[in-house]
């Protein structure tokens, strides 16, 4: 039986992969969820808001995976009455998927959680999956929610990964150097988090970086994959370094 899997953001670029190389492969059971409209879609679809309690909860019901890419834009950061930032309606949406059975949340995090390790260094401080070093508001708000993933894990027996992405165009062409260290190609995109959603083994959480493969034996990215390649099992099939690093060292 495929599992079923719901994924918010579904109109985003990572959900627009996402649904789009897995309707292909038949790989799951699709629910799409996002506030804007999805079009060319084969599964269910709803716009809807994961700031909704009500709502999250009946999309999560009789879901086995909860891969949560939607992200609450804003400038107030809550400071507005009533207003709920990104942090809470991720919270809220944790708590329904647990309230109605969801026993794997897959996670889209961002580099920026560790993003001050660019600011100390140059090259940039290798980060790790351990590491909480954010470099704005937004950074911060993802790594609190890989903390209240940790708590979904001890408190409720649950499995959390996030996947810390590094850079996501939608395309297999870095804009630049740094490019060549963070991007995530399309591909790779897809082959990480499906191994996520599948994953079934022994490690209940687990924090990773979502990049290509981008190194060779003179450059190495600066984002740490070892989690995702040693405990999921990822094979990055595109190295941005080895394809594309020299024709900007060419042009500086």
């Amino acid at each position: 039986m495929k599992q079923r899997v719901l994924i918010t953001g579904a109109a985003g670029k990572v959900g627009s992969a996402l649904w789009q190389a897995w309707e292909k492969q038949d790989t799951y059971t699709l629910t799409l969820m996002d506030v804007n409209p999805i079009t060319g879609s084969s599964s269910r679809v709803a716009m809807a808001d994961i700031r909704d309690y009500t709502e999250m909860k009946r999309l999560c019901r009789d879901q086995d995976v909860l891969v949560h890419l939607a992200y609450i834009r804003q400038d107030s950061l809550g400071k507005d009455p009533g207003e709920v930032s990104d942090i809470g309606a991720s919270m809220n949406l944790f708590e329904a998927a647990r309230e109605e059975g969801i026993q794997k949340i897959v996670y889209a995090s961002t580099n920026h959680v560790s993003g001050w390790n660019e600011r100390l260094n140059s090259p940039p401080r290798f980060s790790t999956g351990d590491q909480f070093r954010p470099d704005s508001w937004y950074g911060a708000m993802k790594g609190m929610a890989e903390v209240a993933g940790r708590y979904l894990v001890d408190g409720h027996g649950m499995r959390f990964i996030s996947i810390r992405i590094g850079t996501f165009s939608g395309t297999y062409e870095p804009d630049g150097i740094r490019h060549c260290s963070t991007l995530l190609t399309p591909r790779d995109c897809v082959q990480l988090f499906g191994l996520a959603v599948d994953y079934d083994g022994p490690v209940k959480y687990l924090i990773t970086y979502g990049r290509s493969a981008n190194s060779d034996g003179y450059q190495q990215s600066f984002l740490d994959i070892s989690g995702a390649v040693e405990v999921l099992g990822y094979q990055p099939q595109d190295n941005l370094v080895k394809t594309h690093l020299h024709k900007f060292l060419l042009e500086s």
